[in-house]
């Protein structure tokens, strides 16, 4: 095992993980983009710049590799016939901080396992580097430019996603520590016990002895002899006393998680399976939580094109900070009237700001989505222009559900799950 304390991840690394674990941070902090991520965790990151320079907050956001794992380990992989997903893992430190007008008013450390889902075409070539002429103008560009847009003439396309990809990342809690952590924290709690009692028993012994011609050094020796043995032996108790509670509460929480979440995996494939083996349930899990990241940081969701419910009504308003914990329960899920309509609990931990007071709360929240049952998954590069048809312009209509130059509805085919409603559950 390498130690990594020190190392910070590198954006020009040829490790995907670590180049996205970069990317991440300087996303989040100065919106700079994330290229190793899929379209979805583009647009939630770019609209969770836009709520923090909206509120005026500055964020510091630093995930430090650490202890197990350092190097890359994968837990989870699935396939299906076209492409294969692997759930990598590493344990990291993420430090966060919020501050307003420079002053620090919300800070966060603990250590994590940073989960990753890698997404990869198992056969065909890698189109992203290939150059492609424009349909629209012309210009010889590479595919991978046109995801944003020709940078020539600004027209937008639809395309299938450029792979590898991230397609997925959360954290969980991590309560396994390095030989170093571990020799801090309960050097933290033993040292001032030791002091502690050093100083009580050499008072009790300088009393005692007091008239008989001892110093306070010779009564300094016992006193600290009977330190070290009684303050490390009771500080190692506490210790143990508060690991052990911290480990309970949390597995306590755990424990909720789970029987919440038990047999979602196989409900939702055994309903799946009949129609096509690509849709595996942690795809869907995946695809949610994006969208639920993308929900909550848009100002107004109805304009959203996979969203076609209500409006929110400013409950996401004040999120400056969504986590996944992991788990998604699957509620429900049938079939009615050519779609698939599936009920599910997604369990986050959300970060509001209000008033320059931040605070986090664990929440679950509820979504209904449905997906088309009579439109097959295109496996094949494509890509297509995007015009309006009222008035010609070209916008990116992953992101737009309306032309932002003449407002008319823009009818992009429904590829992928949509949100029928979404709302935080008491």
């Amino acid at each position: 095992m390498k130690k990594t304390e020190e190392r910070k991840w590198l954006r020009t690394s040829d490790d995907l993980y670590e180049k996205f674990a970069a990317e991440l941070e300087s996303g989040i902090e100065t919106g700079e983009k994330v290229s190793s991520g899929d379209q979805d965790i583009k647009y939630g990151i770019e609209l969770w710049r836009n709520r923090l320079n909206k509120k005026k907050l500055g964020v510091s956001y630093d995930i430090i590799p650490r202890g197990l794992f350092a190097d890359s380990s994968h837990s989870r992989e699935w396939k299906d016939e076209h492409y294969s997903s692997k759930v990598y893992h590493r344990t990291c430190r993420l430090n966060k901080a919020v501050y307003v007008d420079g002053k620090e008013v919300y800070s966060n450390g603990d250590n994590k396992v940073m989960y990753q889902t890698v997404t990869d075409v198992l056969d065909g070539a890698r189109v992203e580097d290939d150059f492609y002429c424009c349909p629209n103008c012309g210009a010889n560009v590479k595919i991978g430019e046109l995801v944003e847009g020709c940078p020539y003439c600004g027209t937008f396309f639809k395309m299938d996603e450029l792979y590898p990809k991230v397609s997925g990342y959360y954290f969980i809690s991590d309560f396994g520590e390095t030989e170093n952590e571990l020799k801090s924290e309960i050097g933290k709690i033993i040292w001032p016990m030791i002091i502690g009692f050093s100083i009580l028993f050499t008072f009790v012994f300088s009393v005692q002895k007091n008239g008989t011609g001892h110093s306070l050094l010779l009564s300094a020796i016992p006193g600290v002899l009977f330190g070290f043995i009684f303050g490390g032996f009771l500080g190692y108790i506490l210790w143990v006393y508060k690991k052990l509670g911290k480990l309970f509460k949390e597995a306590g929480k755990s424990i909720v998680l789970l029987s919440n979440t038990a047999g979602s995996n196989k409900k939702f494939e055994n309903c799946m399976k009949k129609y096509s083996p690509e849709f595996s349930f942690e795809y869907f899990q995946s695809k949610v939580v994006s969208m639920i990241r993308v929900i909550v940081f848009s100002d107004n969701p109805v304009d959203l094109p996979f969203y076609t419910g209500d409006g929110v009504n400013g409950c996401f308003d004040d999120v400056i900070d969504t986590d996944f914990r992991g788990a998604l329960a699957l509620r429900s899920i049938k079939e009615e009237n050519g779609k698939i309509c599936a009920y599910a609990d997604a369990y986050m931990i959300n970060t509001y700001e209000r008033n320059g007071k931040v605070k986090r709360k664990e929440e679950k929240i509820n979504v209904e989505l449905e997906r088309r049952t009579d439109i097959p998954i295109d496996y094949g590069f494509s890509i297509k222009k995007i015009q309006c048809p009222g008035c010609a312009g070209s916008f990116d209509a992953t992101k737009n559900r309306t032309c932002p130059y003449c407002g008319n509805s823009y009818d992009i085919e429904d590829m992928d799950w949509v949100v029928k409603s979404i709302k935080i559950v008491k």
